[in-house]
């Protein structure tokens, strides 16, 4: 009951400050530019956004065989068409609860194909720190090839902001005792509590979950065919370069922006999925932003965000619940 209620007060949270994001920022707009966010949206070339979903699906399919290679040295490999369709299942659950998608998928597979959770999870969680680092890799070639265009954006939007919250903490001696004290004391509990029940059932079975999940972890070392892994995980951060960028094309005032206005929108975009739930209201606060850095009036580059983060969100929100209807199905015929 206490694990559901803290669940729902973060979905709360997370979605109470997206909706305070979208009306802060509406607010702030004159009646002029609330009317040109609808001349975007009632002019939009909206059969652009089927080669977005194209290239959506494309990348969720090599997501699905990644997942399958990272499982295959530490379990039985899965069934590409379950996989697939757990990982739809994930994006469908992230939209509920923040991190749900990754409990959601690992139990989904579980459940169809009899992997270990524990050992599904572990692997999840290698697969979200190669993201990371691709992730990391763009930020850089993004910096390489538009330095002088994004870094004032950059460390205005965000460096400015992380490193004053550092410096608040570091240069008040209260503030900074207690960071100290509290990891302190973290160590001390955890050195305690693994001598009192270090003997226990429970602590056993603990630490042979967690020892099931480090092996999940460490699959990335031990794949078969480390090329073509690698080519998947870049093929699946090319496929989101090409739907942000063919989503331009979806109106007059973002159609000539270039693949790499496309890569900086993916970037920071990616940040403002991150902040809130479902990235509402912070991605459109973020990708406005940007734009206006490339010539795009804030008001029209506020339109064309709903546009984008609705693609994606339709997407999500229809692969999740046509997986739902067609794993049982596909797993029933195919048993029989």
């Amino acid at each position: 009951m206490k694990a559901n209620f803290l669940k729902a007060l973060q979905f709360a949270l997370f979605l109470s400050l997206g909706i305070f994001l979208v009306w802060w920022s509406l607010s702030g707009l004159t009646p002029d530019a609330k009317q040109n966010i609808i001349k975007t949206f009632s002019q939009g070339n909206y059969s652009w956004l089927i080669l977005a979903g194209v290239f959506a699906v494309l990348s969720n399919i090599s997501r699905a065989i990644r997942w399958q290679m990272l499982i295959e040295p530490v379990a039985k490999r899965p069934g590409l068409v379950n996989t697939f369709l757990s990982v739809m299942i994930g994006y469908l659950a992230n939209l509920a609860f923040p991190r749900l998608g990754e409990f959601a998928r690992c139990g989904t597979l579980s459940r169809y194909e009899g992997i270990s959770p524990a050992v599904a999870f572990g692997t999840v969680i290698a697969e979200r720190i190669i993201d990371l680092l691709s992730l990391v890799l763009l930020v850089l070639l993004l910096i390489v090839t538009q330095f002088k265009v994004i870094s004032g954006y950059f460390t205005e939007k965000i460096a400015d902001p992380l490193w004053l919250k550092i410096t608040n903490i570091t240069s008040n001696p209260q503030s900074l005792v207690l960071l100290l004290v509290g990891i302190a004391l973290g160590l001390l509990a955890l050195k305690f509590m693994s001598k009192q029940f270090g003997q226990t059932t429970f602590y056993q079975k603990t630490l042979g979950f967690g020892t099931t999940i480090l092996s999940g972890i460490q699959s990335v070392r031990q794949v078969k065919n480390l090329p073509m892994f690698i080519v998947h995980s870049i093929f699946i951060w090319l496929m989101y370069l090409m739907m942000n960028y063919v989503c331009f094309f979806t109106t007059d005032v973002t159609s000539h922006l270039s693949i790499g206005v496309a890569l900086a929108t993916l970037v920071f975009g990616s940040f403002g999925m991150i902040a809130t739930q479902g990235g509402v209201g912070a991605y459109q606060l973020i990708v406005a932003g940007l734009l206006t850095i490339y010539g795009i009036q804030y008001d029209l580059g506020y339109g064309f965000s709903w546009i984008i983060w609705g693609m994606q969100t339709i997407m999500m929100l229809l692969g999740g619940f046509v997986s739902l209807i067609a794993l049982p199905i596909y797993n029933r015929t195919n048993n029989q």
